[in-house]
């Protein structure tokens, strides 16, 4: 196939100006989940404000400048922790995730079960199209490279899809076609499978885009103003409905509501880059003009969309030659080829886990150690891996012998130890391949830690009590109260000495051996992500309360917040002093409360009443720092250096 560099550019340039003007009119309407119904030019914004949906992508374009055909996703993991500050919902988990030492595409997974289904990958999907022209199969690859960062398939396999239809766009106009073309990368199963053959098939039957809306609500509609699955289809409508004019198709993505910075950039990103951007109208180009403007630390030498569509060309042009794709442009510039050293993928050590790359003390994580990409060391060699002082590795050395287009695996059990006093939020290894006495390949990973939550306690009366609370020898006897199919509990009422036990340990020490000794067990809850779930040791139905305290030291004083969500009322107490309580049943979503607290230098506390009503307990806790300055006032992010008292050290 033949592309003239000249039209491939402005297709290039089309699809840039199109997503910022998509991304600069639906960013005051984000998060608004109603029909909305404005004319063209009531949503022009003043200024212009940077958009996540391209931040991260001119990011992505500096690696792919550095990194070439060698590119993976720890390489665009390093450059998001150096160049993006983001901590937003899928974006911050993420960020935990990595900085624990998680390796991708498992950052996406682990603790981010709420996010996973998010917009953040979605978005991202042009630079992928954009460098790869013609070659949907490996725009596809490498955005899955990208995408399982912070995601897992409702999100990936949507944006593998729309980076294929954009590498195909510079070829194929119609949208419908390339859809259809492209179905194959949403896995069957899948919600945005669903909703988006449900978008595809209420356009083909006529109906109006109000009542398509409403379809998908019904079908699959979900409350997260963020969510893929319900946004995804929303951009295909847009697209659908617009019939390739940009002003039609970005008031179309509006209507629909949501997430409509992502909808409308991702639909007037399409519609842009096929017409090209010498076609669009100019009282549309005027509305963002030529600058790039963008809101993380990372900059571009030239900081103009212009200079961005150059350079994201020049790649393409760079990619075609070195993976071989088949695509010949006509009158590219002269480009100094990409280094021998990235022109390929390198070597590497992969590191999958089993069953979660989290643990308690006394548990054990299994990981696969596959050696990738490694011609250049035939024959044999050995696999080192060494551990925190805290762990085991059975073995820690593996012999493996290694053979051309073979990819070695090896397993290796990670066994904690159950008495360290303290458990880091991370823990960190190392992999090493050794020949000849030499390390020819390192690859660090780690494996998140776990919360430990005593359990202090579980109550709930049998039948509905008097107004003191008791259910006294005379009630039974004449068989007063409510006696029917439930328990009885009440928010306000106090179990324990809420109070006292929250500042006096000691106090907490008498019901959790109490406890404990109930149960014929240690009363421990281990948490390996961030919900805390007392229903692992507690298998009673019906209502009751309990409580819970646990212990983590930090290395500094600090502000910070607990970040909490709930499906159920509950009452936290931090260093003594009960900072939130809540009595609200509701669907659960993460940190839908906060709670400004001042973290202390050393041994820090925390007691917890929870509340159940319904089926099962839904209750999340994280701890983030305030980090906010004056440019990046939103920038609070995820701790990660905090180290949780082990209850069961020392006996």
């Amino acid at each position: 196939m033949q592309l003239d560099y000249k039209d491939y550019l402005d297709k290039v340039l089309g699809g840039w100006i199109g997503k910022s003007i998509g991304g600069a009119l639906g960013a005051r309407f984000e998060g608004i989940k109603a029909w909305i119904d404005l004319d063209f030019d009531e949503i022009i914004p003043d200024t212009i404000p940077p958009n996540d949906d391209l931040d991260l992508q001119v990011l992505w374009l500096k690696v792919l400048e550095e990194k070439g055909p060698a590119l993976t996703s720890d390489d665009l993991a390093k450059a998001w922790l150096e160049g993006c500050w983001y901590p937003f919902n899928e974006y911050g988990n993420f960020r935990r995730n990595f900085r624990n030492g998680i390796k991708p595409p498992l950052t996406g997974k682990h603790d981010n079960q709420f996010y996973e289904s998010g917009m953040g990958c979605p978005i991202r999907s042009e630079v992928w199209g954009y460098v790869f022209p013609g070659a949907p199969d490996l725009a596809a690859e490498y955005s899955w490279f990208d995408g399982t960062l912070d995601h897992t398939d409702e999100s990936v396999c949507p944006e593998q899809m729309f980076a294929a239809m954009a590498a195909d766009a510079f070829f194929n106009h119609d949208v419908r076609r390339l859809t259809e073309i492209h179905f194959h990368y949403l896995k069957p199963g899948l919600m945005v499978t669903k909703l988006i053959r449900a978008a595809l098939d209420a356009h083909d039957q006529g109906l109006p885009l109000r009542e398509a809306r409403e379809r998908l609500h019904l079908l699959g509609g979900h409350p997260e103003p963020c969510d893929a699955q319900l946004n995804v289809p929303f951009t295909f409508l847009a697209l659908l409905y617009g019939e390739g004019d940009l002003e039609k198709t970005i008031l179309a993505a509006l209507q629909c509501g949501y997430d409509t910075d992502c909808t409308l950039a991702t639909a007037g990103a399409f519609v842009g880059q096929i017409m090209g951007a010498a076609a669009m109208p100019k009282r549309l180009k005027d509305i963002i003009g030529d600058e790039l403007v963008m809101g993380i630390e990372y900059r571009r030498k030239e900081m103009t969309l212009s200079a961005l569509a150059r350079d994201t060309a020049n790649v393409g042009v760079k990619m075609a030659t070195a993976l071989k794709t088949g695509v010949g442009f006509v009158n590219a510039p002269k480009l100094k080829p990409f280094p021998n050293s990235i022109a390929k993928p390198q070597p590497r050590i992969a590191v999958d886990y089993h069953p979660e790359p989290a643990a308690a003390p006394g548990q054990q994580v299994s990981v696969d150690l596959t050696v990738k990409n490694a011609q250049a060391f035939v024959g044999n060699a050995h696999i080192v891996v060494r551990t925190p002082k805290t762990w085991t590795a059975v073995p820690d050395r593996i012999p493996l012998t290694l053979y051309p287009g073979v990819e070695p695996k090896v397993h290796v059990n990670l066994v904690a130890a159950a008495d360290a006093p303290r458990w880091p939020q991370g823990h960190h290894f190392t992999a090493t391949l050794v020949q000849n006495a030499k390390t020819v390949l390192q690859e660090p990973f780690g494996i998140a830690g776990s919360m430990s939550w005593r359990l202090l306690g579980v109550f709930f009366d049998p039948c509905k009590p008097n107004e003191k609370g008791e259910i006294t020898r005379e009630m039974i006897l004449k068989r007063e109260g409510m006696w029917g199919r439930h328990y009885f509990i009440d928010f306000n009422r106090n179990y324990i000495e809420e109070k006292a036990v929250a500042v006096d340990r000691r106090k907490a020490d008498v019901k959790f051996d109490a406890m404990s000794r109930i149960l014929g067990q240690p009363a421990v809850v281990h948490c390996p992500d961030s919900f805390i779930r007392p229903e692992s040791l507690i298998g009673l139905r019906a209502e009751w309360v309990c409580y819970l305290d646990a212990e983590f030291f930090s290395p500094k004083a600090r502000e910070g917040g607990l970040w909490m969500g709930s499906n159920d009322g509950y009452r936290m107490y931090f260093n003594g002093e009960m900072v939130k309580e809540l009595d609200v049943q509701r669907w659960w979503t993460p940190g839908a409360w906060d709670a400004n607290v001042r973290i202390k230098k050393g041994l820090n506390r925390m007691l917890l009443k929870l509340i159940k009503r319904a089926d099962k307990i839904e209750f999340t806790l994280g701890i983030r720092e305030k980090l906010a300055t004056k440019e990046f006032p939103g920038r609070n992010d995820w701790i990660t250096d905090l180290e949780w008292v082990n209850p069961l050290a020392n006996g």
